[in-house]
C-alpha cells in the first residue's frame, strides 16, 4: 500500500439525488472538511472511569467550499417548486432539502487515489451566499452537508483504488450504491 494517509486534493465530487439514476459532477472544489460522529460509552467504578468504548454512529458533517452548477444547487435546496413558472426558483417554507448520495475522488500528495462515498446525505444549512462588489476573486459557496447512516448503518465508505477491485473503482463515481460494496452472503 502506497497511500500516505494524507488527503491532499479533492479532484471531483458527485451528487445523485433520490429518484435519479446518474451522479452530477462538480470539479471546481476549494475544500472539503469531513467530521464523522462517535458515541462514547463509559463504565465507572465508584466514580472513576474504568473503561471507555467509542463507536461510529454513521452520522457526520461535511463542509464544502465549491463553485457548484446552479442546477445541482437548486435541486439540493428544494428550490425547484412545481408551483412556479419554468425557469423560476424559490426558497422558503415549501423548499424541502432533497436527500442525495455524494461521492468524492481524493488524492494524496503523491497522486495515489482514494474514493469516498456518503450514501445518505442532505444539506444541513439553508441558502447562504456572499457577493462582494469589486472583488478580485469569485467567492466559493460554503455548503454544509449532513451525513446519515444508510440501511447498513454506514455513513461513509472509502476505498484505495490500488487495493480495491477494478470494477468497483470504475463504477464508484458514476454508479455507487451501498449494495455494490457488500459481500454477497451464501
Amino acid at each position: 500500500m502506497s497511500w500516505t494517509g494524507s488527503e491532499f486534493e479533492v479532484k471531483k465530487i458527485g451528487f445523485k439525488f433520490e429518484g435519479t439514476e446518474a451522479y452530477k459532477s462538480v470539479e471546481c472544489i476549494g475544500s472539503m472538511e469531513e467530521d464523522m460522529a462517535v458515541k462514547t460509552v463509559t463504565k465507572k467504578c465508584r466514580g472513576v472511569v474504568r473503561k471507555k468504548r467509542s463507536r461510529g454512529t454513521g452520522e457526520g458533517t461535511i463542509k464544502l467550499t465549491v463553485h457548484i452548477p446552479y442546477a445541482i444547487y437548486v435541486e439540493a435546496f428544494g428550490m425547484d417548486l412545481d408551483s412556479l413558472k419554468e425557469g423560476v426558483y424559490a426558497y422558503g417554507q415549501n423548499s424541502k432539502h432533497k436527500n442525495f448520495a455524494m461521492v468524492a475522488d481524493v488524492e494524496d500528495e503523491d497522486g495515489n487515489e482514494k474514493l469516498k462515498a456518503y450514501p445518505n446525505a442532505a444539506m444541513n444549512t439553508g441558502v447562504v451566499r456572499k457577493i462582494e462588489n469589486g472583488a478580485e476573486e469569485v467567492a466559493e459557496l460554503e455548503l454544509e452537508v449532513g451525513v446519515m447512516p444508510d440501511e447498513y448503518g454506514n455513513g461513509l465508505y472509502e476505498t484505495l483504488v490500488e487495493e480495491g477491485d477494478e470494477e468497483t473503482a470504475n463504477e464508484w463515481m458514476t454508479a455507487f450504491t451501498p449494495e455494490m460494496v457488500q459481500v454477497e452472503s451464501a
